[in-house]
């Protein structure tokens, strides 16, 4: 499932993101594979705001789409 798939107050970690481009823009954002957020708010169309290490972080539909994440059962 992509970060657009998730569900409000889930916990996921990103598996891969599909397009380079949008992997340097994650990597940017210290969102790369292997990082856990917790998903706070989803906007129709707009961005997706996650939580990562006490800090909320505004991801893009586009970027949001291309990132591919899995349920994440551990402490976040």
């Amino acid at each position: 499932m992509t970060l657009l798939d998730a569900e409000i107050h889930s916990t996921v970690q990103i598996e891969q993101i599909s397009l380079a481009i949008s992997r340097m823009q994650a990597i940017r954002l210290g969102l790369g594979p292997g990082a856990v957020v917790e998903v706070l708010q989803k906007l129709p169309h707009g961005p997706v705001v996650v939580r990562q290490n006490g800090r909320s972080i505004a991801i893009g539909h586009e970027l949001a789409r291309q990132m591919h994440v899995s349920p994440y059962g551990g402490l976040a």
